[in-house]
């Protein structure tokens, strides 16, 4: 990964800000939330309050009766399908499975009741029969203004209701209803009269097997005495008091222990967020912001039944509060529900509810100015990070091809850029620069060490083979003689040293000093090929040029020598039994002169070096082929044909068996 990526990657991290700022809204939503809930908390204690000190219209702490409100008089018939806004669950009675339903409604003042009885055994019997007579039915117990008031209810087939009371004699008011017999047991359907209005009603269902085992349900207590629960329903009278205690914009619900409306008054405000907010800041907050949020209950306005977690948590005893949103929009609605309490006791429970549009407001405002903070910011911190990463890496860059610009392809060391910058890429580079001028004067020492030595050490090897020519007129001992003859070796073998180098200096003298001249290569080639043809003898030696004269501007002479090493190089490399082949071909506006031999591949390492000077492959010296050598001869082509505009190199020939080398001549300017 380059630097620029690197610093680009950790631009990002300013995206923490953002995130910070994500966090802050978060939280001051949440406590802005925890406001509005504590604000409507205290608004329905407030009303709670006011509603507790008239508990005549509540019901009782205990268990009671929720008498719904039907939309008409139903008919007397034993079916309910005519119980128009009572499709609701009954209340079951009976263990382990309940088999006795009841389910109150009423309607012009006047108390319905449909009771169905699942009964399989049909043990029938009449109302007015004693009651010491076991058979199925039904018992009521009431209490009204009037009193007390004890039923029995005993059909033997389907028809008119047979009422008696608990003499078997007729009851003191006249009841409406009707025996339906069905396949699972019985269904019975019955209305009170108005002038009584019952407060509590008391229900048991006998039911008698064919072994003369029975069974009970209804509201029996623990030893079976049947006993009577409150009746109670919608409080039509509490709707003017709960409208004048509501705040304006809410809707408040009261509902029994059981979550049945007692009653209601008041409606939601209008959201006024719909206009201020975008749709796409609307979906936002609702993916984002509100994703604890509940959806909107789904009961409707007129519901009769509030099953709600936070109106169960008032039931219980401990207020509660939840956040909807409406499924169309961002509208936010809150709720809270309070139980209310009468000497201690928990009567019902109150539910108020509002459009909740400040908090999405203030949330919006907080939100729009982080993201516009945010984003200047963010865009502000990468364009700076963006633009140091550029300046940093073409800084560096340029310090890189400075680098590998600094030595030519002869080792010399060119001008290396020296920085002022202050920083550590400017210490970089000044070290760089210092590094190398110690090696551009190394280097220059290095080659001028070769003519130094060949003229300082000329004169002592003078000294010494003068002194072996005097040692040789003298009369020595046979056993000496092989002493004389090893030092004067060495002395050849030194002499040829110091003339190699001289030659080194010698042609870079010359290189410089060279006069070009126009000479027809294919021609100097063919008269060296018949020179080295003797000299590569046994080795099979082959000669390719082309057919017509090939022009060049140069120096004949120093080319000859350059092809004098290439020669010299394959003589030593190749074996007897081997071949050399030389060839020349033009090539665009000069000319290419390949030598190829048998023998040994390059190593890929050395392909690139052996023109380099003080670089051989050869293991040890080779007595035979020219004795000593130290590198120079190819170093030498290589300043040739660099003379000739042109460069030199060597590679493995495709099949395997052997090496070529090539040089790459152009004429030469005749400005040089």
């Amino acid at each position: 990964m380059t630097l620029r990526a690197k610093l680009l990657l950790l631009s990002l991290s300013v995206l923490a800000l953002p995130w910070a700022g994500w966090k802050f809204v978060q939280q001051l939503e949440f406590l802005l939330r925890q406001g509005q809930e504590q604000a409507l908390l205290a608004s329905a204690e407030a009303l709670a309050r006011g509603i507790a000190v008239r508990p005549a219209s509540l019901p009782p702490a205990g268990e009671g009766w929720f008498a719904h409100r039907l939309a008409f008089a139903p008919r007397l018939d034993g079916e309910a399908g005519d119980w128009q806004g009572a499709e609701v669950d009954p209340y079951a009675f009976g263990a382990p499975t309940p088999w006795l339903r009841v389910t109150l409604g009423r309607s012009n003042e006047r108390l319905h009741l449909l009771l169905d009885v699942r009964d399989a055994s049909r043990q029938r019997g009449e109302a007015h029969w004693p009651g010491d007579l076991e058979y199925d039915r039904l018992r009521l117990h009431l209490s009204g203004p009037s009193g007390e008031l004890r039923l029995r209810l005993a059909n033997s087939e389907t028809g008119a209701l047979r009422v008696a009371g608990e003499d078997g004699l007729p009851p003191p008011i006249r009841i409406e209803g009707f025996w339906r017999e069905h396949a699972e047991g019985y269904t019975v359907e019955l209305a009170l009269p108005q002038a009584f209005a019952v407060r509590t009603l008391g229900l048991e269902a006998r039911d008698l097997d064919a072994g003369g085992q029975r069974r009970l349900a209804g509201t029996l207590d623990a030893d079976g005495t049947l006993q009577r629960r409150p009746v109670h329903g919608y409080v039509g009278g509490l709707e003017p008091t709960l409208a004048a205690l509501a705040p304006p914009g809410m809707r408040v619900v009261l509902a029994d222990r059981a979550a049945w409306v007692m009653a209601r008054a008041g409606a939601v405000g209008a959201d006024t967020t719909e206009d201020d907010l975008l749709p796409w800041r609307r979906g936002l907050y609702r993916a984002l912001l509100f994703r604890d949020t509940l959806p909107t209950a789904s009961e409707p306005a007129d519901a009769r039944r509030v099953l709600r977690a936070e109106v169960a948590d008032a039931i219980a005893g401990q207020p509660g509060t939840a956040w909807r949103r409406d499924p169309s929009g961002a509208r936010l609605l809150l709720s809270a529900a309070v139980p209310v309490r009468v000497d201690g006791q928990v009567r019902a429970a109150l539910l108020l509810e509002r459009s909740n549009s400040e908090v999405l407001l203030l949330t919006d405002r907080a939100f729009s100015g982080l993201l516009g903070v945010s984003f200047v910011v963010f865009l502000g911190s990468f364009g700076l990070l963006f633009l140091f990463a550029s300046r940093l890496g073409t800084r560096i860059r340029r310090l890189r091809d400075a680098a590998e610009q600094a030595l030519d392809r002869e080792g010399r060391v060119t001008r290396f850029p020296v920085t002022a910058a202050r920083d550590e890429v400017g210490d970089l580079s000044r070290s760089f620069a210092s590094l190398l001028d110690q090696v551009a004067g190394y280097t220059d020492y290095l080659r001028s060490l070769s003519g130094k030595l060949s003229h300082e050490l000329n004169t002592p090897l003078a000294i010494v083979r003068t002194s072996l020519d005097n040692l040789d007129s003298a009369d020595l001992p046979a056993e000496a003689r092989p002493y004389v003859g090893r030092a004067r070796d060495g002395i050849e073998r030194m002499g040829t040293l110091v003339r190699t180098m001289s030659e080194v200096t010698r042609i870079e003298h010359a290189i410089s000093a060279v006069e070009p001249e126009d000479f027809d290569l294919r021609a100097l080639l063919a008269d060296c090929a018949e020179g080295y043809r003797s000299l590569l003898a046994p080795r099979e030696f082959q000669v390719e040029l082309p057919a017509a004269p090939l022009p060049l501007r140069g120096s004949p002479e120093l080319v000859v020598q350059a092809l004098d090493k290439l020669v010299d190089n394959a003589r030593g490399f190749c074996p007897p039994e081997g071949w050399v082949r030389l060839s020349l071909a033009a090539e665009g506006e000069g000319a290419r002169i390949a030598l190829a031999n048998a023998g040994p591949r390059l190593p890929e390492a050395m392909q690139s070096r052996l023109f380099d000077s003080l670089v051989s492959l050869r293991a040890k010296p080779q007595r035979d082929e020219g004795g000593t050598h130290l590198g120079f001869g190819l170093h030498i082509a290589k300043l040739i044909t660099e003379l000739h505009r042109g460069h030199a190199d060597a590679r493995n020939l495709p099949a395997g068996d052997g090496v070529e080398f090539t040089l790459h001549l152009r004429d030469i300017p005749r400005s040089l």
